[in-house]
């Protein structure tokens, strides 16, 4: 009972997925959809409730999974992250007649993955919780079955992915056979044993770093992620451009966390390949018209910053504490700027370009204004979440010694200030042209919105709480 308690969230979600694709089944065709999101989401709100009530600090399963402080801030980004996705989506599946039930248990199930690499304290349990996490996202990516752009963006993302798994899992038994285990902690202690980085472990380190590299859409290993987000349905980009990248990246700490005497060999390569990703995302993301691709490369380019931190590593709390905070910031407000192009009725899967968003914050005031609170604060610009997030990214990468990538970053932000606010200027400076996409919205799309912003705000004008947990969080990693 012990372990069942422990797991006691991931026991929730995983019932209420259950529950939903019962649910799809037995209603009537008139009433389907009308009331599955609501149930998803009190499954969501119910796990998060759980969270607290599990026992922390604890070997459960063997030692397979461990509960901790880093694995209650997780679950909670992951449960807060899927719930706003479900929220987003009613209107859009209803106009595009999506199959509702399948469509809110692909996010859920996929949630459970993430949920399972936070709890992992093992490689065998981290793989299956990345493949639990990334398959139901290849089915969401292509769930609008009868347009091309979905069906490439899931054929692209599941190749891609396949490949990038199958190195992924490579690297981990190079791993095994280097060190004898697959217990993170007890991987550590083998190569500390072990001395100086031997050639077998840095086989290892490279096929690991380059397998989840892969996943977290890091430059030159990016390639299935503009179209992928650009073709899938675009509730389902939102979710995808957030929560599987946050993932990856707890996937990430962990792994590299229990590689730490092999430092000196990934730290100079990550934040060499941050570098490389912020630019090139920035760079890329300036020169398109279409928001919806505009964003994918720019979440390309947060993935940089992000990558920046993790590359900080020595810097201790403050460095794993900055890759989680940046997570939930980037998080919710990413998931925000996707979701706000759910206001505008356009063909297929794409996403509006800058001429067909023109006027728009006159023809829906607070659809432009939800829209651009969440790209004031990508930008980092304050009192927003997105400025506090890069000072909590940039102190550890000073800390660390690694000033030209901290100055990097700083004439990134300024490069993503022109296209995120060109945006800003397109909503609110320009007229509305002829034949625009019909405005469509829902109170619970404008409530789900409006909820996300205050986050943004709120939290960027009082982050301490948020960064508190993060460095409690953080604690377990490096301790």
């Amino acid at each position: 009972m012990t372990d069942i308690q422990g797991v006691l969230p991931e026991i929730i979600v995983t019932l209420t997925a259950m529950l939903v694709l019962l649910g799809a089944t037995v209603a009537r065709r008139g009433e389907r959809g009308l009331w599955l999101p609501f149930v998803a989401a009190t499954g969501l709100l119910a796990a998060l409730a759980a969270g607290p009530l599990t026992i922390r600090s604890t070997s459960l399963f063997g030692g397979f999974i461990y509960i901790d402080t880093f694995t209650t801030f997780l679950r909670a980004v992951f449960i807060v992250l899927a719930l706003v996705a479900v929220l987003v989506s009613p209107e859009y599946l209803r106009r595009r007649g999506l199959p509702v039930g399948e469509y809110y248990a692909t996010i859920l199930f996929s949630t459970v993955g993430s949920m399972t690499i936070a709890l992992a304290s093992d490689l065998i349990t981290l793989f299956l919780g990345l493949e639990l996490m990334t398959i139901p996202i290849y089915v969401l990516a292509g769930m609008q079955r009868r347009d091309r752009a979905s069906n490439e963006a899931a054929l692209k993302y599941f190749l891609l992915g396949a490949f990038s798994s199958a190195l992924l899992l490579y690297g981990f038994a190079w791993l095994y056979g280097v060190t004898g285990t697959t217990d993170l902690a007890g991987i550590t202690a083998s190569l500390v044993r072990q001395g100086p980085s031997s050639g077998p472990a840095v086989v290892a380190l490279a096929l690991i770093t380059v397998g989840l590299c892969f996943k977290a859409a890091v430059i030159p290993f990016h390639q299935w992620t503009p179209d992928a987000y650009d073709g899938a349905p675009t509730p389902a980009t939102a979710f995808m451009s957030v929560a599987p990248k946050a993932a990856a990246f707890a996937a990430m700490l962990q792994v590299f966390g229990a590689l730490a005497p092999l430092q000196a060999d990934w730290s100079v390569a990550l934040a060499l390949l941050a570098a490389i990703t912020m630019t090139g995302g920035n760079l890329v993301a300036l020169a398109q018209r279409n928001v919806k691709r505009m964003l994918a490369y720019s979440s390309i380019a947060h993935t940089g910053y992000i990558l920046a931190a993790v590359a900080a590593f020595r810097a201790g709390d403050d460095a794993v504490a900055g890759v989680l905070f940046y997570l939930a910031a980037y998080g919710l407000m990413n998931l925000g700027a996707f979701a706000c192009l759910l206001f505008l009725d356009t063909e297929g899967t794409r996403g509006a370009t800058l001429g067909e968003l023109s006027g728009f914050a006159k023809r829906s005031p607070l659809g432009g204004l939800l829209f651009s609170v969440f790209l004031v604060s990508l930008t980092g610009i304050p009192p927003t979440v997105g400025f506090i997030g890069k000072v909590f990214v940039l102190q550890p990468v000073l800390e660390a010694g690694l000033t030209w990538l901290a100055v990097l970053i700083a004439v990134n932000a300024a490069v993503a200030a022109f296209y995120y606010l060109r945006v800003v200027v397109h909503l609110y400076m320009h007229e509305p042209e002829e034949g625009a996409p019909r405005i469509v919205s829902s109170r619970v799309l404008q409530a789900a919105l409006s909820a996300t912003a205050i986050a943004v705000v709120g939290l960027g004008i009082a982050p301490n709480p948020l960064f508190s947990w993060a460095l409690q969080a953080a604690a377990p990693l490096l301790h």
